[in-house]
């Protein structure tokens, strides 16, 4: 081969492989396709061959070397990515644990704003009391539920004791006011209120059948109502409306 024509393809083969970079290489770089070309051409000896071949091979192995490289870069860059995710959600689960590991906290908390709370129900304080006595026997809360505990059963027994007084003095109340109704003891602004709303039937029975009736008024005459104005006892009228009593006033024939 010429030796000036194998100098100028020699100095393409650098210049090409030189200037050339990936991902820009346009129709005029050399491959080892138009090496294969240019020996057709009766270019090359066999060793230039073999050398151009070998420089090609290397320029494109560097090629894919840092494409290679780019592109772990890049995959490394998203494992950190997906590291620091997976840190931050270890750390959200591990407080989450720590909370769940320890309950009779949460617990007790919850314990004590149901304690303070001025508007619950004693139903259910004791209840969530008893509850945590019964389900952290160890905790150093314990104590403190415990008395939380006594508290509301006091509460409720107190309650429930007053509840029982207002009863028995309302029990008693009655009792000595149908005593004086029978023993015709009362005012006519007693005998209102006791027989208010008080059916025929059960009226009967207190104070037996009435000395007259027309319709749905009653008359019990006789010394019923005790009168401070006139000093004297006065039978009464009762007004019925459907069976049931209305209204109460005095005799019609007494001022």
């Amino acid at each position: 081969m010429n030796r000036r024509v194998a100098l100028s393809v020699v100095a393409g083969l650098a210049a090409c492989c030189l200037t050339s970079t990936p991902g820009h290489a346009d129709g005029k770089q050399l491959s080892p396709e138009r090496l294969d070309m240019l020996d057709q051409l009766g270019y090359f000896t066999p060793g230039f061959k073999a050398a151009a071949h070998d420089l090609v091979d290397g320029k494109h192995a560097l090629e894919q070397a840092n494409a290679d490289k780019e592109k772990l870069t890049l995959e490394l860059s998203d494992w950190q990515r997906q590291a620091t995710e997976a840190e931050a959600k270890a750390t959200v689960l591990r407080q989450e644990l720590a909370r769940y590991d320890h309950p009779e906290e949460t617990d007790f908390v919850a314990l004590q704003n149901r304690m303070n709370d001025a508007g619950a129900k004693p139903e259910e304080q004791i209840a969530l009391a008893q509850a945590y006595v019964w389900t952290y026997p160890a905790s150093p809360h314990e104590g403190d539920a415990q008395q939380y505990l006594q508290q509301v059963q006091k509460k409720l027994a107190d309650q429930r004791q007053a509840e029982k007084d207002a009863e028995a003095a309302r029990a008693a109340a009655r009792a000595e006011l149908v005593q004086r109704a029978q023993a015709h003891d009362l005012s006519l602004g007693e005998w209102r209120d006791f027989l208010r709303d008080m059916s025929q039937d059960d009226l009967v029975k207190l104070l037996g059948r009435p000395t007259s009736q027309t319709g749905d008024y009653w008359i019990y005459s006789g010394d019923w109502i005790a009168d401070p104005a006139s000093k004297r006892r006065v039978g009464m009228e009762i007004n019925f409306n459907a069976g049931r009593v209305i209204s109460v006033g005095k005799e019609p024939h007494f001022p």
